[in-house]
């Protein structure tokens, strides 16, 4: 699997940044990997499409700052390629990277919340088997974010929702994850393992030349090292 740079950076910049965040800066990395499956119209048509599985890989960095906002980078591989054997079949790539400025609204033991803004920059493209040729899809939209958890206090276990949108005449984007967890403390760091389910919406017209309404939606797995 070729890596983009996008995701190389998210990798790069949590191994640079551990070890300079003792108490001042609170550092998350994790991956999940994603099964989809994806359905919808490419250009106005009905297009088939191949199930396929995807990671998405992500860095948070916190501060105890309080008007300045945290941040984290998330790749996100979610395209997908189209059905060899179909007379619609379509490439479509979706791969984009959020950078999402939060505040941490709750942070104690029970509950946890963020608010913030999520920049998207999709860097994929699309393709329609000999209709025309692949058009590239780099473009970037704002989305507002918001990150809850629930702790089982005393057992490891939580439940977690995290949701990115927008929505307005010509781009209806949406992306949210809802799953469960469970935490172990170990010696220099927190594991977390983690499983749900994750849909993103991408409901565009003339979104940098392409025209879609495409759903992708699937179960994961992934772990986070929290430090």
């Amino acid at each position: 699997m070729k890596l983009k740079p996008s995701m190389l950076a998210v990798a790069l910049a949590a191994v640079c940044a551990v070890p300079a965040q003792a108490d001042v800066l609170g550092v998350k990395a994790g991956m999940d990997l994603y099964f989809v499956s994806t359905n919808g119209e490419l250009q106005g048509d009905e297009a088939a499409w191949k199930d396929k599985n995807r990671i998405s890989a992500y860095a948070a960095f916190e501060h105890f700052i309080p008007i300045v906002p945290n941040l984290m980078v998330r790749y996100n591989a979610m395209g997908t390629v189209g059905d060899g054997g179909a007379s619609n079949g379509a490439d479509l790539d979706l791969t984009n990277t959020d950078f999402i400025f939060y505040y941490e609204l709750l942070d104690n033991p029970g509950i946890e919340l963020d608010l913030g803004v999520n920049y998207r920059l999709y860097s994929g493209e699309a393709s329609r088997d000999g209709s025309w040729d692949s058009q590239d899809i780099d473009k970037g939209v704002f989305m507002g974010y918001a990150r809850s958890r629930f702790n089982l206090v005393g057992t490891g276990l939580f439940a977690f929702a995290d949701v990115a949108l927008t929505n307005y005449s010509d781009r209806k984007i949406s992306d949210y994850q809802l799953g469960l967890g469970y935490g172990l403390g170990l010696f220099a760091f927190d594991l977390n393992l983690r499983g749900g389910y994750r849909q993103h919406d991408f409901d565009v017209k003339n979104f940098n030349g392409i025209t879609a309404d495409v759903s992708q939606d699937g179960w994961f797995l992934g772990a986070e090292l929290a430090f």
